[in-house]
């Protein structure tokens, strides 16, 4: 809906509009894997215009091609984002978009997709692709197999998306992966595979676990303060090791929960001050506002923190009890 609003084709208000362009080919059938947190997948019964918290609004295709290249030429959009289903024609639809798009403007654009074929891969980078998501949602194994593998009756596996996103980096030079927080994951799971992909030049985005009525997920249960700490500590960890400030070897763990980043105090309150820790990650120009959360409790900071929210993410890491 916030991809509308900054086109100009729908009303919408927006404290920070999205500045990335969030796209998904319409169909009326269900995607045929069958992941469970997912309003699209095979076995959900949820509305199919979610994507977590985010409504896609179906709307014509040469409509909003034209839009993008103005919007971008304008400055309002830095990039375009595909996400894609699994379906009998997900191939030809998604080409014909990529090749759309490239006809009418420069924009970049970034592919979020299931593991593909080598060959794929370079079509895909030829059609005007820069950045490939390949992503993994699951911080484990066992969690993948539970939420999107085997056990859901759904064709991914570990294995496979792991391999898939070694292949994809031999043909593109930026890609990334997604992990969803709040799954059952440890600290030290989320931080360990998070350290691994960035050892191997791929990024991670982070995603704050969001319950769509009518699909198939059930979290473990933890308390708003217990859930979003989790979330917090994860994020500066991760802002630790891609600034190259700790290593997943400096930090230390206990029964999964971490205790020490390997740096100093007065290290994480500057990086609290700054803020880029706590802000959305992703493909370059993508902040997704409000796709995971709401305004009473922001995961993914849309725009830099302003100082009461630097107060907030101080409490939610413990660090302080009271604002």
């Amino acid at each position: 809906m916030g991809t509308l609003g900054v086109l100009g084709l729908e009303l919408v208000q927006m404290d920070t509009p999205p500045t990335t362009a969030y796209l998904q080919i319409y169909t009326e059938k269900r995607c045929n894997a069958n992941c469970q947190f997912c309003a699209q997948a095979s076995g959900s019964s949820a509305d199919m215009m979610h994507i977590a918290r985010g409504m896609y609004i179906p709307f014509d295709l040469e409509a909003v091609v034209g839009r993008l290249k103005i919007a971008y030429e304008r400055g309002y959009l830095a990039r375009a984002c595909i996400q894609t289903a699994l379906y009998d024609t997900w191939w030809e639809d998604t080409v014909y978009l990529i090749m759309r798009i490239r006809e009418e403007s420069q924009i970049p654009i970034s592919l979020s997709v299931f593991p593909l074929s080598t060959g794929k891969y370079d079509d895909l980078r030829r059609l005007g692709v820069n950045e490939l998501v390949i992503p993994l949602d699951a911080c484990t194994p066992g969690l993948f197999d539970k939420i999107k593998g085997k056990t859901t009756g759904g064709p991914y596996s570990w294995e496979k998306h792991i391999e898939g996103i070694k292949t994809a980096s031999l043909a593109f030079e930026k890609v990334g992966t997604h992990l969803i927080i709040g799954l059952g994951e440890s600290d030290e799971d989320a931080i360990k595979v998070i350290s691994d992909f960035w050892n191997n030049n791929v990024n991670t985005a982070l995603f704050s676990y969001t319950h769509i009525p009518g699909t198939q997920s059930k979290p473990p249960y933890k308390t708003e303060s217990e859930t979003i700490r989790h979330y917090r500590t994860v994020q500066l960890a991760r802002h630790l090791i891609l600034e190259k400030l700790a290593y997943y070897s400096d930090m230390r763990f206990k029964d999964g929960k971490l205790i020490d980043y390997g740096v100093y105090e007065e290290v994480i309150l500057d990086i609290i001050e700054d803020g880029k820790a706590f802000q959305t990650s992703g493909c370059s120009g993508c902040n997704r506002p409000m796709a995971n959360e709401t305004f009473s409790k922001i995961f993914n900071f849309p725009k830099k923190p302003a100082d009461i929210e630097n107060e907030i993410i101080k409490k939610d890491l413990g660090l302080i009890k009271n604002i």
